[in-house]
This record gives structure tokens, C-alpha cells and sequence, in this order.
């Protein structure tokens, strides 16, 4: 994901800074016995299930699209912080204009 980011750069005018957009999602699984690595996460209540954390860059300023970089999911030893932290990180690491 993060070559296109690179390739979408190039072709985007050039900015000052880079707007990213972090968010985590639970998705709950609470029946699912034998899903190895369950955690528990916060929607409308605390569920079984597991966590994802998606970066995506927003590259307009007026518009409502966003191109996702990375989706990932948050294990049980890692927090949605840590999580998007390393994202943030290595797309930091990838971009052309680091921010």
C-alpha cells in the first residue's frame, strides 16, 4: 500500500504537510471460542473480539475521499496507541515530504 502512497505523492501537487486520518475499530466476535487472540474492545459496551487500526491519507482539503495505507490488526500485547504510532511511523518513513 505504502508504493502507491509514494506513487500517489508524485502525481499530487505539492503540499507543506501531510494530513493523515488514524482510526480503530472493533470488531466483535464473541462467539467465536476458537479465534485465537481475542481481546477485549470498547463498542457500545465491552465485547470479545478483535481490533483493527487503519491509516489512511487525506489529500485534499475539500473532498470526502481518503486513500487507506495500512490496516492492520492490534494483537493483544500491542494497544490501539502503540499500533498507530508504528503506522504513523513507518509512513513517516515512506513519505516523500516526511511530516
Amino acid at each position: 500500500m505504502l508504493l502507491y502512497f509514494q506513487q500517489l505523492q508524485q502525481e499530487a501537487p505539492p503540499t507543506e504537510h501531510i494530513l493523515v486520518a488514524i482510526d480503530h475499530t472493533a470488531w466483535g466476535k464473541p462467539d467465536a471460542k476458537t479465534l485465537q487472540d481475542r481481546t477485549h474492545e470498547y463498542h457500545k459496551g465491552v465485547i470479545r473480539g478483535q481490533g483493527y487500526s487503519t491509516i489512511a491519507w487525506i489529500p485534499e482539503a475539500e473532498g470526502s475521499w481518503a486513500l487507506p495505507l495500512l490496516h492492520e490488526r492490534i494483537s493483544s500485547w500491542s494497544s490501539p496507541r502503540e499500533k498507530a504510532a508504528s503506522q504513523l511511523k513507518l509512513v513517516c518513513q515512506q513519505s516523500i515530504n516526511p511530516v
